[in-house]
C-alpha cells in the first residue's frame, strides 16, 4: 500500500471568543467537510453539537480560514429540539447553491470510563442503547451570496422524521440484507424489538452508520460505514423530490419499487468514511476505513460511473470498476481521516481529522486550542 502525496497543509481557526471547552470539542470531532463559493467557505460538520460551522478563506501566503461563525439547527430546521440531542453530521455536500446535511441515523452504547484505578463494569456501562432523534437527518439548505444559510427560504427541505426514525430508515427497516431479524431466524421466533430491531445495533458495533454523502441534483449516494457484510461494504443511492412543508421525498428506484438502490463494494474489507465526487455523476471519491472503533487503514477509492450502475450492483478492484488510489495516513488513536472534498480542482482534496495528534493543534498565547491544520494530497 502507498501513502498518497501530501501536498501542503492549511490552518483552520475557531472563533477566538468561544470557550476553551467548546474550541476544544470542535477541533476535536470534525467529520464532514465542503467548501462552496469558489473555496471561499469552508463548511465543516461535527459529532458533538448541533450546529454547522463554517470558516472563511483569508488572503495571505500560507492558506488560513477563519472568521468562525455558527449557524444552528434550531434556526433552520422547522421544530428541531436541541433537547432531544446531537445530529452527529457525518457527511456534507455541496450542490446547486444548497448546503446538504446527514446525521448518522446510528445508534449508540454508553462507553467504559477507562481510569488507571477501574477494575470493574458498573451501572449502564456497555448495557445503554440510546437513539437521539436529531441523527436521523437528511437536510437541504439553500446559501445565500453572503455564504450564509438562508433560514426562511422556501427551498430549505428534508426527510420527514417522526422520533428517533425517518423515511429513510422507516424504508430499511425491512431491507433483506440489512434486517437482523433475517440474520438470527431460527435462532429465537420471538424478537422483543421487531422488525427494527437492526436499528437497535449501535454503529462502531457493525451496525447501521451512515458516514458519507455526495449529491448531483435529486439524485443523493449515501455511504454506509455499518454494516459491512463478509468484506463488502454497502452504498445506498437515493433519488428524491419536493413534497409539501419543506418535506423531501423518496422515489421508488430500486427493484419491486424499493425507495433506494444498493451498491455493494469490495473495499478491502473497510467500510465507507467518506464521499466527495471528483467529477459530478461520474467519478466517486471513497474513503474506507474500519467499521469498528479501532486504529486501521485509511484508504482512498474511485469508484467509476456510480449513478449508472444497476441496483444490487457489485464494484471491485476486480472488474475494474473499483480504483485502489492511495493511503491516507493516521495515528494510534489519532489523525482518523474523517473528511474530505475537492480543493482548488480536481486532482486534490482537503482531509480534516477526527481525535487530531497534538502537533496538529494550534494554540492560542494562553496554551489554549484555537485552531487546527488539515492536509491537502494529490489524488491525480
Amino acid at each position: 500500500m502507498t501513502d498518497l502525496k501530501k501536498l501542503q497543509t492549511l490552518k483552520i481557526y475557531c472563533q477566538a471568543n468561544l470557550d476553551t471547552q467548546t474550541r476544544k470539542d470542535i477541533i476535536s470531532n470534525l467529520s464532514g467537510a465542503v467548501l462552496s463559493h469558489q473555496g471561499q467557505y469552508l463548511w465543516i460538520g461535527t459529532d458533538e453539537f448541533a450546529s454547522i460551522e463554517r470558516f472563511t478563506k483569508i488572503d495571505g501566503h500560507q492558506p488560513i480560514y477563519g472568521e468562525h461563525q455558527r449557524f444552528y439547527f434550531k434556526d433552520f430546521i422547522d421544530e428541531f429540539d436541541e433537547a432531544v440531542g446531537e445530529v452527529d453530521i457525518e457527511g456534507l455536500g455541496y450542490n446547486g447553491g444548497c448546503l446538504w446535511i446527514i446525521g448518522s441515523h446510528s445508534s449508540k452504547r454508553k462507553k467504559v470510563k477507562i481510569k488507571p484505578d477501574k477494575y470493574t463494569v458498573k451501572k449502564k456501562e456497555l448495557k445503554k442503547i440510546e437513539r437521539e432523534e436529531n441523527r436521523y437527518l437528511l437536510a437541504r439548505i439553500p446559501i445565500n451570496k453572503q455564504g450564509e444559510l438562508a433560514h426562511q427560504s422556501p427551498h430549505k427541505a428534508w426527510l420527514p422524521r417522526k422520533g428517533s426514525s425517518n423515511s429513510l430508515t422507516q424504508a430499511l427497516a425491512s431491507d433483506e440484507y440489512l434486517d437482523l431479524e433475517q440474520i438470527i431466524i431460527g435462532e429465537d421466533d420471538s424478537s422483543p424489538l421487531g422488525k427494527e430491531i437492526y436499528h437497535y445495533l449501535p454503529s462502531k458495533e457493525n451496525g447501521l452508520d451512515i458516514e458519507g454523502l455526495a449529491v448531483d441534483g435529486n439524485q443523493i449516494l449515501i455511504g454506509l460505514r455499518g454494516p459491512v457484510l463478509r468484506g463488502i461494504a454497502i452504498l445506498l443511492e437515493l433519488e428524491v423530490e419536493d413534497g409539501p412543508s419543506h418535506e423531501l421525498h423518496l422515489r421508488a428506484i430500486g427493484n419491486d419499487d424499493r425507495l433506494y438502490k444498493r451498491h455493494f463494494l469490495d473495499l478491502d474489507g473497510l467500510g465507507i468514511r467518506e464521499l466527495c465526487w471528483q467529477d459530478p455523476g461520474s467519478s466517486l471519491l471513497i474513503l474506507a476505513g474500519p467499521t469498528m472503533d479501532l486504529d486501521g487503514a485509511l484508504q482512498l477509492f474511485r469508484l467509476n460511473d456510480p449513478l449508472s450502475l444497476v441496483d444490487n450492483s457489485l464494484s471491485s478492484q476486480a472488474n475494474k470498476q473499483l480504483e485502489y488510489l492511495g493511503d491516507i495516513p493516521h495515528g494510534y488513536k489519532s489523525d482518523r481521516a474523517e473528511g474530505l472534498c475537492l480543493y482548488d480542482g480536481p486532482t486534490s482534496i482537503l482531509v480534516v481529522y477526527d481525535s487530531p495528534a497534538s502537533e496538529r493543534l494550534i494554540l492560542d498565547a494562553t496554551g489554549s486550542v484555537s485552531g487546527v491544520h488539515a492536509d491537502v494530497f494529490s489524488v491525480g
